[in-house]
């Protein structure tokens, strides 16, 4: 394929994430995209359409979604709405022939996750998942140790993601914390990530028990956005049905273990993920808020350098050096990992290579979050 043009669903938050994320790939990979463009925005609502693709450099755009898809000038599709929007677009996305990144989670449940596979496997499509943070530089570092085999046999996770957004008590009832809309609360919106950074670096979880709570379960029902305010003296209010906080602990499949936990109702946490991971050889320490560098300990270390030792990660030798910034220390930030993860996927489409992760490993996780769930009523460990 020598041109592609690309198609964006969704004009809110990580919508705007996917327009800046485009720009920096024609920046960071020129040569290789130079016939690919963002052509088209879909956003249901026609003025925030016609001002999302003004403010986000598109020269057209629908409030009709149906019309992206049925255009044939349109190879490849970026789906960043709600998720109970993700099945029906998906598999309409298919039926006419798209390529799909799909922002996650992918589905409500597993079995609508599985519908989605089957049907993108059956068509012969590309088709990718937006857990960005597995592009972060250090993190696909990390990943290299790991299938190199310097942890040895897995041991143990550890991670945790956590914001403060959610104590905000004026803040609207948005989507996120609707059930039927979100699926589940912090454990799907944060906890998936946490999750899926396990099964990247670990292998499959075999079995989960958690433990959730809701601590605010009414907000103002209004129209308003993320991290907007309200009256809450003059506000109807709407009930929350999804969890602000959820613990979990994991098994895995080789035998390891781990455990997770996502809030939304940190205090002081703004955007906190971290994870550490531990094998019978080296140890490993990441935090998104420092997410240039790496902590790592090797037992093979002399005891009088053991410990954990800091590398900064952005040099030629690491992955993606060549292309993003050539000097370690110049740092990533959040757009850098949506790039690389657009990229992956145009690049797959343009010359008939893989995509991870893919709507598999958005099934993959969909099991694990329903077990989550089945848990949480039997208050019992439950098998993936």
């Amino acid at each position: 394929m020598n041109e592609l043009n690309i198609g964006l669903i969704g004009a809110g938050f990580i919508g705007r994430i996917h327009s800046i994320a485009f720009q920096m790939v024609k920046g960071f990979f020129a040569e290789k995209t130079k016939n690919v463009s963002f052509k088209i925005l879909a956003e249901d609502n026609e003025e925030a359409a016609r001002s999302g693709a003004a403010h986000l450099g598109f020269d057209e755009w629908t409030s009709n979604y149906r019309e992206l898809l049925e255009r044939k000038d349109i190879q490849l599709v970026v789906i960043a709405v709600p998720n109970n929007k993700h099945k029906q677009i998906v598999l309409e996305a298919i039926d006419h022939g798209k390529h799909i990144l799909c922002e996650k989670p992918l589905a409500l449940s597993a079995s609508d996750a599985k519908e989605m596979y089957d049907a993108a496997q059956k068509a012969g499509i590309k088709h990718g998942i937006g857990f960005n943070y597995r592009k972060v530089q250090a993190i696909l570092l990390i990943k290299r140790w790991v299938d190199q085999g310097l942890f040895g046999d897995m041991v143990s996770y550890r991670s945790s993601f956590m914001q403060d957004w959610g104590l905000d008590v004026s803040g609207p009832l948005s989507w996120r914390f609707q059930k039927k809309i979100a699926g589940s609360g912090s454990l799907g919106d944060l906890g998936s990530h946490a999750i899926d950074m396990a099964r990247f670096l670990i292998g499959e979880v075999s079995a989960v028990i958690g433990t959730a709570s809701t601590h605010i379960k009414k907000r103002p029902i209004s129209a308003g956005g993320f991290g907007q305010k309200h009256d809450t003296g003059a506000a109807k209010y709407g009930k929350v049905d999804v969890d602000d906080v959820c613990d979990m602990l994991m098994e895995f499949e080789n035998g390891a273990q781990g455990n997770m936990v996502a809030s939304r109702l940190a205090a002081g946490r703004k955007n906190h993920f971290e994870f550490e991971l531990y094998g019978t050889k080296a140890g490993v320490f990441f935090d998104w808020e420092r997410p240039n560098e790496v902590l790592f300990s090797s037992v093979d270390m002399p005891n009088d350098q053991s410990g954990f030792n800091r590398i900064l990660v952005g040099g030629f030798q690491h992955p993606y050096g060549e292309s993003l910034w050539p000097i370690p220390g110049m740092g990533i930030g959040f757009a850098e990992p949506f790039a690389v993860q657009l990229y992956e996927i145009i690049d797959a489409v343009m010359n008939n290579k893989k995509v991870t992760p893919s709507f598999y490993d958005g099934w993959m996780i969909n099991r694990v979050l329903d077990a989550v769930e089945s848990s949480l009523k039997k208050r019992a460990w439950c098998k993936v």
